[in-house]
């Protein structure tokens, strides 16, 4: 039995807790603290990671709380400011004044609308004169067209695309000569 007198160290009173003999003879003794508790490293750690965890979790529900909380303060603001722009168009609207980015709204609308119909595909389609031969053959018969009127007759007989691609690809072939217009856009083309 280990000696107690009354000194106290660390906080720990000095006990018989349970004695009982071990296989080889010994008696084991014990320390418990006032509570009846072990004082061992491994409790103390043990009681501290309880702390923490509580704290964590104390943590996380007072971030939720907090989230939750700006959630409808931000929804809050944002039907407020939806109501607003909506009076303000009506306004704006008996004046006679039509909406901001007119543009952009239609290109909404179209895409909405086209939603879940299929496209159609082109189907590509042969011609008895190549491309490039009915351009050559249209600049032969009308003395120096400008570009402007090629694509016109290369879209009134049904072509699909751009006659530019063509007109450049015979410009560098060196079958057309390209001549810029003066004082308008655009370029004049003769036969090579």
């Amino acid at each position: 039995m280990p000696d107690c007198d009354n000194t106290e160290r660390l906080q720990y009173n000095c006990h018989l807790a349970f004695a009982a003999h071990h296989p080889n003879g010994a008696r084991i003794v014990r320390f418990t603290e006032k509570d009846g508790s072990m004082p061992t490293i491994a409790t103390h750690v043990q009681r501290l990671l309880k702390k923490t965890e509580r704290m964590k979790q104390q943590a996380v529900r007072s971030l939720l709380r907090t989230l939750k909380q700006i959630e409808r303060e931000r929804k809050a603001r944002t039907a407020d400011l939806e109501e607003a722009a909506k009076v303000i168009l009506k306004h704006l609207a008996d004046l006679g004044h039509v909406g901001i980015n007119t543009k952009a709204a239609d290109k909404q609308a179209k895409r909405t609308a086209t939603i879940g119909k299929k496209r159609r595909k082109i189907a590509r389609r042969k011609f008895a004169v190549s491309g490039e031969q009915m351009i050559l053959d249209f600049v032969k018969t009308n003395s120096n067209p400008i570009g402007k009127e090629i694509e016109k007759h290369w879209f009134n007989e049904g072509r699909a695309g751009a006659a530019a691609t063509l007109i450049s690809k015979l410009v560098k072939e060196k079958k057309l000569k390209r001549t810029p217009l003066k004082d308008e856009r655009g370029s004049r083309y003769s036969l090579a």
